[in-house]
């Protein structure tokens, strides 16, 4: 595995050179500077002509050195030129002409913008008829036919068995399921394939379509299974740093981590946010600073990283500088969820709770509730959640009538729904209670009975409300 993307495309390049089209080091290198120059000068016809007419007449008795030419344009969307050269090794008598096939399928299925896949697919089973052992044939045939007939595409690549008997044709399937963001038909799939003919490629997508999918133990499971046969991958271990941070077991995370970066390939923003907050669950604090600082270097543009940075100075008790923090983040983030603004208040809380003088306590719990007004505004369709959280702060600044009329909103909220969830009814009995106790405290009995009974309607056994009303 020479490259990797560390995220699956939603949508496979046909084109792209394959084993069977680039075995010959010479023509490969042969087509370095033609690649360059066409790159250079898309529009113009003449671009590296002289170097292509070397190139074709060194190579003109290999099928495999042509078809690969007519891939540089194809890649360039210059079809008519890809066309041309795809033709003249099929029309070429000393030809098998198999390969010349999948480069007409492939120029057929990246041109056709409606989904008929029957061209490309024509093109591939002629591929397929002239050489049963080119492989690439049937697996392209498979994926541009998976949208007309999953079922007729993985019968195409059943076929493939017969003759290459060892063949993974179920993990091919889980290919193409996970390039159509099919996760869980990905998955079904990646079940039924025998590990021994999987290769690394399938262990990493396995594992990635597991932990797309917060499966995070399995996705473990998969990438340690592979790492037996693909020893010290980095690729592999990229999975498994990520799922055992998810799982909490941050000393594997951090070994995990290791290897992800003892290895030579690109690495990205993400891989150091994740050791850091490896290395942050292992209480290496400067390490994990140090990894966060990494991250926001390889990418100038993310700000997610400022997220691992506000929780590494929380996790060592620097409150002060998690909220600093946490506020640029909030400040240069476009998608900055309810969760990051919760975020922000529990430190807040989490400041108050250190501090002793009442005064000092309830300025910074008073920051908390304005954290939650904000989010009010913010996320509306969770008020309830945020009024809820904002009672409990006005509770530790021993402010029952806040409190109180808290309880009030959350209860006309509640009120107004045409019908009530779980969520719905758990949280009017709790705020009908405290309501209840509320005006029991401040002596006026009928109220309170009032509220005591409407937590009776909500949840009939509920033995404090009971116990309240003498019952």
């Amino acid at each position: 595995m020479k490259t990797k993307k560390y995220l699956i495309a939603g949508a496979l390049m046909l084109a792209m050179s394959t084993p069977a089209m680039a075995q010959g080091v010479s023509y490969a290198e042969a087509l370095k500077p033609i690649t360059a120059a066409i790159e250079a000068a898309p529009n113009d016809p003449k671009a590296a002509k002289d170097l292509i007419k070397e190139y074709q007449k060194n190579f003109k008795k290999s099928e495999e050195a042509m078809v690969a030419l007519g891939n540089v344009y194809l890649l360039q969307h210059n079809y008519s030129v890809a066309t041309e050269i795809a033709n003249s090794v099929v029309n070429n008598k000393k030809f098998n002409g198999s390969l010349g096939y999948v480069l007409l399928g492939d120029i057929a299925a990246l041109q056709d913008s409606i989904g008929n896949a029957g061209a490309a697919a024509g093109q591939y089973q002629t591929a397929i008829s002239l050489d049963p052992q080119n492989v690439t044939a049937y697996e392209r045939f498979a994926k541009v036919y998976r949208h007309v007939n999953s079922k007729v595409a993985v019968e195409k690549l059943e076929e493939l068995r017969k003759v290459k008997p060892d063949y993974p044709v179920e993990a091919t399937a889980a290919e193409i399921m996970l390039n159509d963001g099919k996760y869980k038909d990905a998955l079904s799939w990646y079940a039924k394939a025998n590990p021994a003919n999987m290769s690394e490629d399938n262990f990493y997508n396995y594992g990635f379509a597991a932990y797309i999918t917060k499966d995070y133990q399995r996705a473990l499971d998969v990438v340690k299974q592979g790492l037996q046969k693909f020893s010290n991958s980095e690729y592999l271990s990229r999975i498994a740093m990520m799922a055992s941070v998810e799982l909490k077991d941050y000393t594997s995370a951090v070994n995990y981590g290791k290897a992800v970066f003892a290895g030579s390939g690109k690495k990205v923003a993400n891989d150091y946010d994740v050791y850091a907050k490896a290395l942050c669950g292992a209480q290496q604090y400067d390490e994990a600073v140090s990894s966060v600082n990494k991250a926001l270097e390889a990418d100038k543009n993310s700000v997610e990283p400022l997220k691992t940075l506000a929780a590494i100075y929380s996790a060592q008790g620097n409150e002060d500088k998690a909220l600093e923090v946490q506020q640029e983040y909030l400040s240069k983030s476009k998608k900055a969820t309810n969760n990051d603004w919760a975020t922000l208040a529990n430190t807040y809380v989490a400041k108050a709770e250190t501090l002793t003088d009442r005064a000092a306590k309830n300025e910074v719990l008073a920051k908390a509730l304005d954290v939650y007004e904000q989010m009010v505004s913010k996320f509306p369709t969770i008020s309830d959640w945020v009024w809820l959280n904002q009672a409990n702060v006005a509770q530790m600044m021993n402010d029952p009538d806040k409190v109180a009329e808290i309880y009030q909103k959350v209860a006309a909220y509640e009120e107004a729904k045409p019908t009530l969830d779980e969520d719905s009814r758990s949280y009017l009995e709790n705020v009908y209670y405290g309501l209840g106790y509320y005006h029991s405290k401040k002596g006026n009995k009928p109220l309170a009975d009032e509220y005591f009974n409407k937590v009776l309607k909500v949840n009939p056994n509920n033995e404090d409300a009971k116990k309240a009303l003498g019952m």
